[in-house]
């Protein structure tokens, strides 16, 4: 089975296009897809994202065959946009001629269907090869067929259409005067209307005929302009002289009278001083509820990925050591059976690191933010890593039972683990988070930290934060490669903490959605 990869999610409901007969044309994905390959490129099958939709229905993942990471088309640079849109344009074609000769009429209808325009959101890029989700239905800003190139016409192919053309654009620019000048003349009567000029026709290259309309419509021109008697100018009015009136002498000014002198207040009696009152205890003030977060914008909700380590040594117990592992195993080595005894005591159940980990991601599940996709996979093996995907805030009752399921196993595939998560995050566009809980270092030789590195030159919207639940500083240089963060249990500190500190995320106050 080929891999796949998420291009991007969207709501059910954004887009919905329709078969012939009602019914959704994404559910004939693989009929179009079938039909595409039979007669077209591979890359040309591939431009129509395969649609997968969440259990609750909600939710609509977009996912390809193609490797790299996928950009919207309004993101690239203008030279690799209209590259893009050539190819798209191109393919688009293809398809719909593909429909047009196609001997089922069922196939061909889906094909028409599918193969409509697409809006600029809907259009995706990965290494140059144009990807659509929601195709079938033209979004918000449309992108345009790019016009096909004329070709060149042939030597002596054709006349020179641009010579009559331009005798033509003179012989309207004077006729246009003439009527413009006429006008303002006030003796003669407005000449009766000139007859249509008919357009020459392009086929003959004879303009006798142009010129000679041209040079009379001139002539009349200048006999009517010299017939055309100037309009008088009109007298200058002279403005009527304003009369002042004669000017009062002033008034003499009264000097103000002096204001009467207010009579002498009461002194006041002195009022007796009131007797304080036993203060009244009041009851404790009941403490605000938490203001609940403003709902965050599409892109601003991050994409969170949880690694666990299920290798045998998550069997051991929560508490112990790093070291003390180191020195319990050189004494089994040694021949001591009772600590050969003790290691094989430890069956991974109640009180080992792999339930202590499963316990808080149970917590930290439940006070997640509500607008978080979550993804799990499980590396205990060298032969693979299982990968549970995203789970939507209504699916996290699933998560959970999977997390529940997990058991020790050998093996410890943490750099493939790694990058198998990195390609199920987006890191670009969207901010994600991978959080990694591991009690040792690769042991299927791999190279994490290189992994790391690779993903936050790709994605760098992407950081890796590494719990290590054993005491050392084993992962930490995949935090810091991402500029994450390496974080350990300490003592009197719950795993729950640690955890929901390690997803960047906070826990929603009561009765917030």
């Amino acid at each position: 089975m080929p891999t796949v990869f998420r291009v991007c999610r969207t709501e059910s409901t954004r887009y919905a296009a329709q078969a012939a007969g009602g019914e959704s044309l994404y559910g004939h994905h693989a009929a179009i897809s079938a039909a595409l390959r039979a007669a077209l490129p591979e890359t040309t099958a591939q431009m129509f994202a395969r649609p997968v939709p969440s259990a609750d229905g909600q939710w609509t993942d977009w996912t390809t065959e193609l490797h790299g990471q996928p950009r919207p088309l309004a993101a690239l640079p203008e030279e690799a946009r209209a590259q893009a849109q050539a190819t798209l344009a191109e393919r688009l074609g293809a398809i719909r001629a593909l429909a047009g000769r196609s001997a089922d009429p069922t196939v061909a209808e889906l094909i028409r269907r599918a193969a409509v325009d697409p809006g600029a959101e809907q259009v995706y890029v990965i290494e140059g090869q144009p990807v659509i989700v929601g195709w079938g239905q033209s979004g918000v800003g449309a992108v345009p067929p790019v016009p096909p190139v004329a070709a060149p016409l042939a030597a002596g192919a054709g006349r020179p259409w641009w010579r009559w053309l331009l005798w033509l654009l003179v012989l309207l620019a004077v006729l246009a005067a003439a009527l413009f000048l006429l006008r303002r003349c006030q003796e003669e009567p407005p000449p009766p209307p000139a007859p249509p000029v008919e357009e020459p026709k392009p086929p003959e290259d004879d303009l006798s005929d142009l010129k000679a309309r041209i040079a009379a419509a001139e002539a009349e021109l200048r006999r009517r302009l010299e017939a055309c008697a100037p309009p008088e100018q009109p007298k200058p009015v002279e403005p009527p002289k304003v009369v002042e009136p004669p000017k009062e002498p002033p008034k003499p000014v009264e000097p103000p009278k002096p204001a009467p002198k207010p009579a002498p207040k009461p002194e006041p009696k002195p009022e007796p001083k009131p007797v304080p009152k036993p203060p009244v205890a009041q009851p404790p003030a009941k403490a605000e509820p938490a203001a609940c977060p403003p709902p965050r914008q599409e892109w601003e909700r991050p994409e969170v990925m949880l690694m666990l380590d299920a290798s045998g040594s998550m069997r051991l117990p929560s508490t112990m050591s790093d070291n003390e592992v180191k020195a319990l195993i050189q004494r089994a080595m040694r021949g001591d059976r009772s600590a050969y005894a003790r290691l094989q005591s430890f069956s991974g159940g109640a009180g080992s690191r792999l339930e202590a980990a499963k316990g808080a991601v149970r917590d930290v599940v439940g006070d997640m933010p509500k607008d978080v996709d979550i993804g799990l996979l499980v590396f205990g093996r060298c032969e693979g890593t299982d990968n549970f995907n995203f789970f939507s805030p209504a699916q996290r009752g699933a998560l959970l039972g999977q997390v529940d399921g997990i058991q020790p196993r050998e093996g410890t595939p943490l750099a493939r683990g790694l990058e198998r998560s990195g390609n199920m995050l987006d890191g670009v566009s969207v901010p994600g988070v991978i959080v990694v809980v591991t009690d040792g270092s690769d042991s299927c030789g791999g190279d994490p930290c290189a992994v790391a590195r690779a993903l936050k030159q790709k994605k760098p919207n992407l950081k890796i934060n590494v719990i290590g639940v054993d005491g050392s500083n084993n992962g930490k240089c995949m935090a810091e490669a991402t500029g994450g963060r390496f974080l350990t249990p300490k003592q009197g500190q719950s795993w729950s903490d640690v955890l929901m500190q390690a997803t960047e995320q906070k826990p929603l106050p009561p009765g917030c959605k």
